[in-house]
């Protein structure tokens, strides 16, 4: 088998530090199904190569919702 990399795993912490957010909203994009997290018990871990991955990934953008009045 071929070498592979080392996982680097992050906290939510870590995360947000990298993506300079605020923790809340790390542990919320994870729970909306929006950042790639792994859950051991209570704590959620992230893999900073998927992280990047996501983050790589072409976004997808939406039309403007329109005002009501």
């Amino acid at each position: 088998m071929p070498p592979t990399d080392p996982l680097e795993i992050l906290t939510a912490d870590e995360v947000a530090a990298l993506l300079h957010l605020d923790r809340k909203t790390v542990y919320a994009a994870a729970a909306r199904g929006e950042i790639p997290h792994r859950r051991l018990g209570r704590r959620l871990v992230f893999e900073r190569g998927a992280i990047v991955e996501w983050l790589r990934q072409p976004r997808v953008t939406s039309t403007a919702k329109e005002k009501w009045r």
